[in-house]
């Protein structure tokens, strides 16, 4: 019973866009280990691996905007 009343009055903590892009830049582009930074935001590691899967998801559409032709005058 006292468990369910300390899980009760835990707020789930919302991270935002510019924290998740910090995390995910500390694993991917200075190689921290996943287990690390989990345990330092106290946060799941499945969290973060499903933030992964959606910034590689949604990075292919900034291949696949064209550019403007520069060759055309205004």
């Amino acid at each position: 019973m006292a468990e369910e009343n300390k899980l009760e009055k835990q707020k789930r903590r919302r991270l935002s866009a510019e924290e998740k892009v910090k995390i995910l830049s500390e694993i991917l582009l200075k190689g921290r280990g996943l287990s690390e930074l989990a345990d330092e935001y106290k946060i799941h590691p499945n969290k973060i691996l499903e933030w992964r899967k959606v910034l590689f998801e949604s990075a292919t559409g900034i291949f696949e905007q064209k550019r403007p032709d520069i060759t055309e005058k205004a």
